[in-house]
């Protein structure tokens, strides 16, 4: 009888499974997209809005999972190290990590990496363009719509099973 209840244990998370993946994928997007919006609005990200993508991670939680949070380690060491006004700020911090632990380790350094890379790429042809024109002065960029934008990426890759 042990065994039948196991069986069916898994029979009933998979069919779960089925039904919060795609429940969570849009409640992800939808606030990815409200903390984008909010962050190139007034330059902050809302806690609110943090606590909210990590709660997400109930919904199909493992334990692994958890081990994503570790994936805003890079974050911390740079506002540590080279934070200043304009530089990285704890609500792109909490971000990574919120998002880590939707996403869990590998989908979590994959979305830094597209998130970084993305907006360091904005970042360099906006300063070329005023460069250009003849504007020295330097402009902060917000960093939470790239850092949703990478998470989004991810999270879909992983569902795709690209990465793990």
């Amino acid at each position: 009888m042990p065994g039948n209840l196991a069986a069916l244990l898994r029979e009933a998370a998979a069919v779960f499974a089925q039904v919060l993946v795609p429940v969570q994928a849009g409640l992800f997007l939808l606030l990815l997209f409200a903390v984008s919006v909010y962050d190139i609005r007034y330059r902050e990200i809302p806690d609110s809005l943090q606590l909210a993508i990590a709660a997400l991670t109930i919904l199909c939680f493992t334990p692994g999972k958890l081990l994503g949070a570790l994936g805003a380690l890079p974050y911390l060491v740079v506002a540590l190290f080279f934070g200043g006004i304009d530089g990285i700020g704890g609500g792109d911090i909490k971000l990574a990590t919120a998002t880590g632990l939707v996403l869990g380790l590998t989908a979590s350094l994959t979305a830094s990496m597209l998130g970084l890379a993305t907006f360091t790429a904005y970042g360099v042809t906006c300063s070329c363009i005023r460069r250009f024109h003849g504007q020295k002065e330097r402009n902060a960029f917000p960093v939470g719509p790239f850092l949703a934008a990478g998470a989004a990426v991810a999270y879909f890759t992983k569902i795709g099973g690209i990465i793990q």
